[in-house]
């Protein structure tokens, strides 16, 4: 009987549990998170475009921020919670982040996937695979900050 009894209070307490808000300092935490994660894509970023653009490329390198962006990529569907936008604090996250979150995801999902693309590209060491994948990638960067993201000043 107990069981029976603990079961429904089990899964009550669980589902009040995920559903609870984030308290300012949580949510302060995670925009923080976002801000030095996309800090770091932004540094991969440009070491990658830098290494892309040379005369001669270095490939460890471009292997290396290649494994950083997917790294990073991987982690960023969780930098952006419910309750971390700009009514928190400053950010460069649109509210419509929020307001259209299955299109976001998309997004998110997006930037993933030519991150992992990417990658492989660069551990294969084909510099034209390289250079067409790294283009794909900017795109999704490209269509994600044209909607969601207001230039910080």
């Amino acid at each position: 009987m107990r069981l029976s009894i603990a079961a429904p209070v089990v899964l009550f307490v669980a589902a009040t549990t995920v559903a609870a808000p984030l308290s300012n300092q949580a949510a302060l935490r995670i925009m923080h998170q976002r801000h030095e994660g996309m800090e770091a894509v932004g540094k991969a970023n440009k070491m990658l475009r830098r290494e892309i653009t040379s005369d001669a490329p270095d490939i460890a390198a471009i292997r290396s921020s290649a494994a950083r962006m997917a790294s990073l990529a991987a982690k960023s569907g969780k930098w952006f919670p419910k309750g971390t936008g700009p009514e928190v604090g400053k950010t460069g996250a649109k509210p419509e982040i929020w307001q259209k979150p299955s299109d976001f995801a998309a997004r998110v999902r997006d930037f993933q996937s030519a991150s992992r693309a990417l990658h492989q590209a660069a551990v294969r060491g084909r510099m034209a695979e390289v250079k067409a994948s790294y283009g794909r990638l900017g795109g999704t960067c490209k269509a994600c900050h044209d909607t969601y993201r207001k230039e910080m000043h």
